[in-house]
């Protein structure tokens, strides 16, 4: 990971808390927005967002912070998964 990108994530704990947490919440809220009978999963929630700024770079290639973002969203969605806090 990237120092920019590392900053990045530490910037938006700052702001925003814990990842983990704030995924599962974001998954408990479009799981029943959708009327789902369970939630979305904190790394579905992170690859979606991942999918979100996908269509920004694709709009814009030229701005960088979408790109920083994207990696994030997938730094968060693969560590997720790699320490089983995925649900």
């Amino acid at each position: 990971m990237s120092d920019q990108v590392k900053k990045i994530l530490e910037n938006r704990q700052e702001e925003y808390g814990d990842p983990l947490p704030n995924f599962r919440m974001i998954g408990r809220i479009w799981g029943a927005m959708l009327n789902l009978t369970h939630d979305i999963p904190a790394y579905q929630v992170a690859l979606m967002m991942d999918a979100f700024k996908s269509v920004r770079c694709i709009a814009n290639p030229d701005h960088l912070d979408s790109w920083n973002d994207k990696l994030g969203y997938t730094t968060h969605a693969l560590d997720m998964v790699k320490f089983r806090n995925d649900s």
